[in-house]
């Protein structure tokens, strides 16, 4: 890892908010086996980032070198219902920890979303495009990194899409479940994005970690399909047989709107000579070999 102003003999020392969800859960496992690093989640009962005493005293405690900070508002359509819970999480937690990790000179992690986009691009985004978000978890997310940007000069902010891991509640987990309770499934067929396994996310944020990498990256497996093509897919791989309906999202009648195109690539990886993320399918079929599926957090 990169130890930058550590003297020889000390650990890189690394923080994870949010660790009792999907991506925590994959960086704390995917940290834990590296050497010269020592690292610490934190659910959001064990650190309450809307507590702004609370993050204070966490990081003076701590002292950590990098902070990944994974907790966030996530519920799209409760964002709509419950916008200033999303601000709250997405916008004033991330602006104070930012403030925060510029004062201490710590290098802050900043997971944000494919959703910061307004999806008319059919061709996907990268990390040049303007964003534009059409829903408020959306508008959160990108107001948490206009000020994680603006405090915090040491910053990663790695834009990702569509996550499924072993822990916490996803799509895959979702598609599984009703299939095996035999459910009728009715799955999107207008919307396109880019699946990413949390397990592949966590590795690619390591390799980051490892150089001076700053600024925004595009962080999502490679390729991109429907929901519709992905549930396909997702009982393909578990050699479930079940129909599976295809539908347009105004049939759902949700609360938040959805980005038709939300597709991430990677320009700025590519440019900068980082290995690009295996494609979608790889990450589904190292989810399915390590016999993840079924698993509650």
């Amino acid at each position: 890892m990169n130890k930058a102003g550590l003297k020889e003999g000390e650990k890189l020392n690394i923080v994870v908010t949010g660790a009792g969800g999907q991506l925590g859960h994959d960086v704390i496992q995917c940290f834990q086996r590296e050497k010269g690093v020592s690292i610490t989640g934190f659910t959001r009962l064990e650190w309450d980032v809307t507590d702004s005493i609370h993050t204070t005293r966490m990081l003076d405690q701590f002292r950590p070198d990098v902070v990944i900070h994974c907790a966030s508002f996530t519920r799209v359509d409760e964002s709509e219902s419950n916008p200033g819970l999303a601000y709250q999480v997405n916008v004033d937690a991330s602006r104070q920890l930012a403030q925060e990790c510029g004062r201490r000179n710590i290098r802050l992690v900043y997971i944000s979303t494919d959703y910061v986009f307004d999806g008319k691009n059919q061709e996907g985004y990268t990390e040049y495009d303007f964003p534009n978000p059409i829903n408020q978890y959306g508008r959160t997310k990108r107001l948490g990194e206009t000020w994680v940007q603006k405090y915090c000069p040491h910053h990663l902010i790695l834009r990702t899409s569509w996550l499924y891991g072993a822990h916490g509640h996803n799509f895959v987990q979702t598609i599984l479940r009703k299939a095996k309770q035999k459910e009728t499934l009715s799955v999107v067929t207008d919307q396109v994005g880019s699946p990413t396994y949390t397990g592949h996310l966590a590795k690619q944020m390591k390799v980051l970690l490892q150089t001076d990498a700053k600024g925004i990256f595009h962080t999502a497996n490679t390729g991109s399909c429907s929901w519709y093509q992905f549930a396909k897919t997702i009982l393909d791989f578990a050699r479930i047989n079940v129909p599976i309906q295809a539908i347009l999202s105004s049939q759902l009648n949700r609360k938040a709107r959805r980005p038709a195109s939300s597709i991430l690539l990677s320009a700025r990886m590519m440019a900068e000579g980082y290995q690009l993320m295996p494609h979608w399918k790889e990450g589904l079929r190292e989810f399915f070999a390590q016999g993840r599926e079924g698993k509650k957090a």
